[in-house]
């Protein structure tokens, strides 16, 4: 495995310090993290003024914890597990973009380097990933083993007995997504051993590498044993609050719309428009957003009049995703044929 010592601890690191948005049943749309805001004398005023809204980038992780600071507070009466629903993510075959190994936790994860030695255009109308256009029709892949689970997940913990929720384990700059499903632990198991015991067999079982508690007693991370990265974590202080309906992509409540990075000037800024739209699409999808509801707002007055929004995508059409660990990869949507 080609990493070095920074990006693993990063990526071990981002199991704590990652943002937790779910649609609870019975509680509403909650953000959960560690909490570990910093005091109110360290957190710097904005300057009153009217300013230029800056394109809409991945804010600090100081904006981000002022933004939770700021919220009321909301007790949670009852624990919530939480599992990954990010199978693995089978790569576009193409000049210049780098393969990524199997994510679903079966082995360890890896970074495959080069391009293939039979490169192929992939085709999007359900045919086997990487086939050329032209080739037979086969079966898409079920939501049981594509990159998105979150309806197999899902299922599997509704048939042992519990309700759940859906959301997306965030990064604390919301620079990369990963949806996620929850249930209730006392609906799940009769004891909290049990519960575990019972998410972690679901988890293990549609190949995610651990299972999350949030509760009263604060924060967990459960490894299944899939991915070595992933720490052990328990007893960490938690905040929770509630989640208004605003942008996915921004670090503050109350913005406005987003204003699109690149444009459609020159080559750079139009490859800079298409990675950026690709992110939002990705947290819209995910997320959702009460700002422009995933429509296709016109730029507002202190914009340039190109580039507006693009209508949201849905989750099975995206094409690229951004990775824990601040990579990103494109894949073959799970197009259904016609």
């Amino acid at each position: 495995m080609s990493r070095d010592d920074a990006s693993l601890d990063e990526h071990v690191a981002s199991w704590r310090d990652q943002l937790v948005e779910l649609s609870l049943p019975g509680v509403g749309a909650v953000t959960a993290r560690v909490d570990d805001t910093p005091p109110a004398d360290e957190t710097p005023e904005d300057e009153p003024g009217f300013r230029r809204r800056e394109p809409t980038v991945p804010p600090a992780r100081e904006t981000v914890r002022r933004t939770l600071a700021a919220r009321p507070p909301l007790m949670l009466e009852h624990a919530w597990l939480v599992v990954p629903a990010l199978g693995p993510v089978l790569p576009v075959e193409e000049a210049g973009v780098g393969l990524v190994g199997d994510l679903s936790g079966r082995r360890p994860p890896e970074e495959v380097q080069g391009e293939s030695a039979a490169p192929a255009r992939p085709s999007r109308e359900g045919a086997e990933v990487g086939a050329p256009i032209g080739a037979p029709r086969r079966r898409p892949l079920s939501p049981r083993w594509g990159w998105f689970r979150v309806p197999a997940v899902a299922a599997a913990l509704r048939a042992r007995g519990g309700i759940v929720g859906r959301g997306a384990l965030v990064g604390p700059r919301r620079e990369w997504y990963e949806p996620a499903v929850a249930t209730r632990e006392d609906l799940l198991g009769a004891h909290p051993d049990q519960a575990l015991e019972s998410a972690l067999a679901a988890a293990r079982e549609l190949g995610q590498v651990a299972v999350l508690r949030i509760g009263p007693d604060g924060l967990d991370v459960h490894p299944t044993g899939a991915d070595p990265r992933v720490p052990v974590l328990e007893g960490l202080p938690l905040q929770v609050t509630t989640r208004p309906a605003q942008c996915p992509l921004q670090g503050e409540d109350g913005c406005g719309p987003c204003r699109p990075v690149g444009g459609p000037w020159i080559r750079a800024s139009q490859e800079a428009q298409l990675d950026w739209e690709a992110r939002r699409a990705q947290a819209v999808a995910m997320l959702g957003c009460g700002v422009c509801f995933g429509e296709a707002l016109p730029p507002e007055p202190d914009q340039p009049q190109v580039p507006r929004l693009a209508e949201a995508v849905p989750v099975t059409h995206l094409g690229r995703l951004y990775l824990r660990g601040g990579g990103s990869v494109q894949i073959d949507p799970l197009i259904r044929p016609r």
